[in-house]
């Protein structure tokens, strides 16, 4: 990995999920940037940013408007935008590709498959 640290945006609306990110991103040198509890807060803060993220990781079970709609929100926005889908509902995981993410991790995952998918989707 380069030295350059990865900014990512996390969109989940379970603070554990959020913590567990912020810890698995400090051991590899990832920076979470920023993070929404729901799809309409997500749209907000990503509209209002002075520079988009690296990568955005995004559940599917969201208060109010769910993942995809959100993801399909921002992508109208910011068409360059990667976004890392991560669900426990493997039925996601379709919608979800076929909408504009550049991956899929189905819950519960290690923090070893974790940490290769966001590298391997953020290298350049």
């Amino acid at each position: 990995m380069s030295d350059t640290v990865l900014s990512i945006f996390v969109i989940e609306d379970e603070q554990g999920f959020v913590e567990a990110y912020t810890e698995i991103f400090k051991f590899a040198g990832f920076a979470l940037t920023d993070w929404a509890f729901s799809g309409e807060e997500a749209i907000e803060k990503y509209r209002s940013r002075i520079k988009n993220p690296d990568l955005i990781i995004m559940d599917h079970r969201l208060p109010g408007m769910n993942g995809v709609e959100t993801m399909r929100k921002i992508l109208s926005m910011d068409p360059s935008a990667k976004i890392l889908f991560i669900s426990a509902d493997e039925k996601a995981r379709r919608l979800s590709l076929d909408n504009g993410a550049i991956d899929f991790i189905l819950k519960p995952f290690s923090i070893e498959e974790f940490i290769r998918i966001v590298e391997k989707n953020t290298s350049t």
